[in-house]
């Protein structure tokens, strides 16, 4: 899972409180603090995304500190109201919805593979294959082809609900066995819009979707030249 930290005031409290069950079904794992308790950038590897409270006052050092370590930050701002921190942090309004968090994610080319998850594929798939080479070879291979032709018929898939929710139940499968949970949980959600029959949930998570099964696919297809 890629990490979520929030930083919230007390009055910020139930702003974070709606927002942590939504970063959760996106792939996310919240943590809420409070900047003067915040860990420091360089602790925290597995962060990946800062958001700011909109009531809740952040240093601009501690989200320059953030975004230096790879974090994608971005400030919670009520309407009528206007943030002062530079053009690497992204504005969310307040109250935060799905849509806007998926808009915020795509706008700012977020890929759902965080590089811890990246790092653990070859442990993942050998434990699959229980250390034998020749089988993680063929798995390796299976899981490509499969990925590639997935992510081909998706791209071509226009509005059809149904093969977009096939394709991603069939992702979240591929994820799961190279221990990738972040896109397993996207792909869970993405999974459910089509089923339900949500057009415009499945359009804005497409757009993260699908080059974050890109990035997979180009891990794998490196893995398995070098197996």
């Amino acid at each position: 899972m890629t990490g979520a930290l929030l930083f919230a005031a007390l009055h910020d409290g139930r702003w974070a409180a709606s927002l942590a069950p939504l970063l959760q079904r996106l792939g996310f794992a919240p943590h809420v603090a409070a900047p003067a308790s915040a860990l420091a950038p360089a602790s925290a590897g597995k962060v990946g995304l800062v958001i700011a409270g909109p009531g809740t006052p952040v240093p601009p050092t501690l989200l320059e500190g953030w975004h230096a370590a790879g974090a994608l930050c971005a400030v919670a701002v009520p309407p009528g109201k206007h943030s002062d921190h530079g053009a690497f942090v992204a504005r969310l309004p307040a109250p935060t919805t799905e849509a806007a968090l998926l808009a915020m994610l795509a706008e700012r080319h977020y890929i759902a593979l965080p590089a811890h998850e990246a790092a653990a594929i070859p442990a993942a798939i050998a434990a699959q294959t229980l250390g034998d080479a020749g089988f993680a070879a063929e798995l390796l291979q299976a899981l490509v082809t499969s990925a590639q032709a997935d992510l081909a018929q998706l791209r071509a898939a226009g509005t059809e609900l149904e093969t977009c929710g096939s394709i991603a139940h069939r992702m979240k499968s591929s994820a799961h066995y190279v221990g990738c949970n972040a896109l397993r949980v996207l792909a869970q959600r993405m999974e459910d819009a089509a089923r339900s029959g949500d057009a415009g949930t499945v359009a804005a998570l497409r757009a993260v979707f699908e080059p974050s099964c890109a990035r997979l696919i180009g891990l794998l297809t490196a893995l398995a030249a070098r197996t």
